[in-house]
């Protein structure tokens, strides 16, 4: 009876604090719509941050990313549209809600998301999944670091597009993850690092024709015509925080380290494992080809239909060609992502039919069909976060957020300090705003003009240098608020591919991301402003992230000792 009254007093308590919880978020959401309408008239400082102030603040109180972007939204539409209920519910549905369903970029990511949930799910049902884990892990000691190397590898073959790349990774090999001892946590970093950071550095993905246009924009702004691809490549070797933060992720995979929460999480994930030994599993599986077959048409069917639709001819094949396909094919990106996911969930279905080929055919189809929309349905709740994250996107926008933040910093820095400063500022804005494109669309015109303004009177050896710095460090900082902004799309789908609240994702990676580019900031971009050659930087920062493990740990050491 002691116990039973103990646990009643639990749960009385944890319902108090529940409660208690609950009733400051409410409160402080009133407060937070009842500051947006008295900051209408404000300076332009505190308009264009409060959004994802608030956004940040109640994710943390509320510990659910979808209350605190749909508040941070609707706060932005407050001070868009004033003090007026009807004019807020309009700017809310028709330019922050709407707009979403009318770009064919983000209607094309919430299908292809929805559609790769029940791809997947085929997948794994087929049982060729766990036998290719099987066939990729062995039977040696440590599966759950060579799960880790998996999935860095998987990270890097799927290069084309950091948004395929994060979602397929993250909802294919989580279940292999959790049977390694891998947390999902450390899974959500490790395919949200290699997302974006390799489609960035990529010649050939989806970001290149973007990436070219900003480019290209930024050196009309500042009146000069060039080739943008050479200054693409060129800029490769100052793209500091991909590479480092690439670096620093094989890492720890290698050397097992994890700071920060991570540790906690990984910690408890060991504890959790249900089999270190992958064999030791008892469902149902079949041959491993069942599984790569319907993987390779997703992986290959992307770039074949990109370099079919955007080149002229098929015939003769070149490398240069496949890369300008890219380009040409801009438009229709989303519509090859859509189709690639649709294909390859045909071949899925029909690898499912041949591992249950003992089923009868009427019956079969039924369980291929539910099986497939039992994917989507797990993946359609998390889907709402992107969309709430995308309307809080669009206020930032229309509050010039990012623009403001630009002009801010602008002009305060000597010619060396630019690009790290330009590294800073692209890294806050992303951050802020959570686009990648959108910082680079921002930054990208105002970087390289700013460059040619300020160094005039350099040799053109002098300037060229510091033209590719700034470009690397445009790239470097947007790919920094992909990494760790609650608000960025590929860091809500890396958490929902995983199975880990955006929260804790960003928790657990944000200490990666900050090691990452504090030392592509001291390590690259200021010695490189002042004149040390982009390799050698290259090669010390990669020096430095392969001995951060032992200081971190000989620190620890010391301290635990004091």
């Amino acid at each position: 009876m002691r116990v039973l009254d103990n646990l009643e007093e639990v749960g009385r308590f944890k319902a108090v604090g529940i409660s208690k919880r609950n009733s400051i978020l409410v409160a402080a959401i009133v407060v937070s719509l009842g500051i947006s309408c008295w900051l209408q008239g404000s300076d332009a400082m505190w308009r264009s941050l409060w959004p994802s102030a608030v956004a940040l603040a109640v994710v943390l109180l509320s510990r659910s990313a979808l209350v605190g972007l749909l508040t941070g939204a609707v706060c932005g539409g407050v001070l868009l549209a004033g003090g007026s209920v009807v004019g807020v519910l309009e700017q809310l549905w028709s330019q922050q809600f709407w707009p979403i369903f009318g770009s064919s970029w983000k209607l094309s990511a919430i299908l292809f998301t929805l559609i790769l949930g029940g791809f997947v799910a085929l997948v794994e049902a087929g049982g060729g999944l766990q036998a290719l884990v099987r066939r990729l892990l062995g039977s040696g000691r440590a599966p759950h670091k060579r799960m880790q190397l998996t999935v860095f590898g998987f990270g890097l073959l799927v290069f084309f597009d950091g948004l395929a790349n994060t979602m397929l990774i993250g909802r294919l090999l989580r279940s292999a993850a959790d049977r390694c001892g891998v947390s999902r946590e450390k899974l959500a970093y490790l395919a949200d690092t290699t997302g974006s950071a390799v489609a960035c550095l990529a010649f050939i993905s989806t970001w290149i024709a973007f990436q070219l246009s900003m480019i290209r924009e930024g050196f009309a702004v500042a009146g000069v015509e060039v080739s943008a691809y050479g200054y693409f490549f060129k800029s490769l070797t100052t793209n500091y925080y991909c590479w480092f933060s690439l670096a620093l992720a094989l890492v720890c995979v290698w050397r097992e380290f994890n700071p920060g929460s991570m540790g906690a999480a990984e910690a408890k994930a060991r504890r959790a494992e249900v089999a270190a030994d992958v064999s030791a599993e008892r469902a149902h599986v079949s041959h491993w080809g069942l599984a790569i077959v319907p993987i390779a048409v997703l992986t290959l069917s992307i770039p074949v239909l990109t370099y079919w639709i955007g080149s002229e001819s098929l015939l003769p094949f070149s490398l240069s060609k496949f890369a300008e396909s890219y380009g040409k094919a801009e438009a229709y990106v989303p519509q090859i992502l859509v189709a690639s996911s649709v294909l390859a969930s045909l071949v899925a279905a029909g690898a499912y039919g041949l591992s249950r080929r003992e089923a009868c055919d009427q019956r079969l189809g039924k369980s291929s069909v539910a099986t497939f929309l039992g994917g989507v349905r797990e993946i359609a709740g998390p889907v709402l976060v992107l969309i709430a994250a995308w309307m809080l996107g669009a206020a930032i926008s229309q509050l010039g957020t990012a623009t403001w933040l630009s002009e801010f910093l602008q002009g305060r820095l000597p010619v060396a300090l630019l690009p790290a400063g330009i590294f800073v500022l692209g890294a806050v804005i992303s951050f802020s705003t959570g686009t990648s494109w959108g910082t680079m669309g921002v930054l990208m015109p105002l970087a390289i003009p700013v460059i040619f303004a300020l160094s005039e009177g350099s040799v053109d050896l002098e300037r060229d240098r510091l033209v590719i710095a700034a470009i690397g460090a445009v790239f470097s900082g947007a790919v920094f608020g992909d990494h760790c902004s609650p608000f960025s799309d590929t860091t809500i789908v890396a958490s929902i591919a995983a199975g880990v609240t955006p929260l804790d994702h960003v928790r657990t990676q944000l200490p990666f991301a900050l090691l990452a580019a504090l030392v592509a900031l001291l390590v690259g971009f200021v010695p490189l402003g002042y004149g040390l050659s982009a390799w050698v930087c290259l090669i010390v920062g990669f020096a430095c992230l392969l001995g951060l493990p032992s200081v971190w740990r000989g620190r620890a050491r010391i301290s635990a000792n004091q």
